[in-house]
């Protein structure tokens, strides 16, 4: 028993010698109107956070961001914005971390059509945008499109949460990545790395089918014309 114990321990201190895991990385993207999409890098190895700290220019609190509109417009998928989360502890030195959060949209990865006679919307939302690789520094690239390769519908998940884990793969990082719906979601669909729910209509769009709302539009626009040929006299 001794003569194969031995072998195997040397065989598994070889591979994590060739393979060290630098860091944990944890994506929410919450989904609504829009991705809410916050990466977490936690206890990041010592050198390698030091390196990317010390080369904002490889790395920095917009990199992710315009990475991803970046890979998307390469696809033609140019209708995509993004607007940044300020963060006062994007690098926390004491804990070695990294935290970043911006909102991610447009039709071409996210949309809804609007069923007025059930009241619902319906949303469309593409996930595919998390699979994009990046530089963290001079020599090391951080590539999700090896550690998220399965589609969406292939994932662990609950009736409102989705997610891949790369932690039980051989990787420099251990990533967990969580698509979270709404909680009042409902009719969920997935075909590849597409979702599909239903929400609940909210108060605009019922404003926009009010009478009340259209006279109220009518009465404004008629004010308007009013006072600019008074303006003009």
């Amino acid at each position: 028993m001794k003569k194969f114990v031995l072998p195997l321990l040397f065989f598994l201190l070889l591979v994590a010698s060739i393979m060290p895991v630098y860091a944990s990385i944890t994506i929410n993207a919450l989904v609504s109107d829009t991705f809410h999409v916050s990466f977490n890098f936690s206890n990041l190895n010592s050198t390698m956070y030091d390196e990317i700290v010390g080369h904002p220019e490889i790395f920095n609190i917009t990199s992710i961001p315009r990475t991803i509109v970046r890979n998307l417009e390469k696809q033609n998928l140019r209708k995509v914005s993004w607007t940044q989360v300020p963060a006062a502890n994007f690098f926390n030195n004491s804990e070695k971390s990294i935290h970043m959060e911006f909102y991610l949209g447009g039709e071409d990865i996210l949309s809804f059509t609007l069923n007025r006679t059930a009241l619902t919307r319906t949303y469309t939302a593409k996930t595919d945008w998390i699979k994009f690789s990046i530089n963290l520094t001079n020599t090391f690239t951080l590539n999700f499109t090896k550690y998220f390769v399965k589609p969406i519908s292939k994932l662990q998940g609950t009736d409102n949460t989705f997610y891949y884990n790369s932690t039980a793969i051989a990787a420099p990082f251990n990533s967990l990545c969580y698509f979270i719906l709404p909680t009042q979601a409902m009719n969920t669909k997935i075909i590849g790395d597409t979702l599909t729910f239903e929400m609940p209509t909210i108060i605009e769009d019922k404003l926009i089918d009010s009478p009340i709302f259209i006279l109220g539009a009518i009465i404004l626009t008629n004010i308007v014309a009013i006072i600019y040929r008074k303006v003009r006299k």
